[in-house]
């Protein structure tokens, strides 16, 4: 059996809707633009937990609107 993604490296850049969505760098297109993933869910002891509205959505933005780095578990160890 294959091992899990346990956590994932995470930004927030904003939405364009008055919120920010937190990402993960996809693809590096050049020197300033990435393609990223929206997390949009929760983690439970189970793994990913997605919510569909935009979880997993994909988009092309700029290096510079990424702000608050850090790691972010896919697991939860409560119940």
């Amino acid at each position: 059996m294959a091992d899990r993604q346990k956590e994932v490296e995470v930004y927030d850049t904003p939405s364009g809707m008055g919120g920010s969505f937190t990402v993960s760098i996809v693809e590096e297109i050049d020197e300033t633009t990435i393609k990223v993933r929206v997390w949009y869910g929760r983690a439970t002891i189970n793994g990913w937990e997605t919510w569909r509205e935009w979880d997993g959505s994909m988009f092309t933005t700029t290096r510079d609107r990424l702000t608050k780095k850090r790691i972010m578990p896919l697991f939860s160890n409560r119940s």
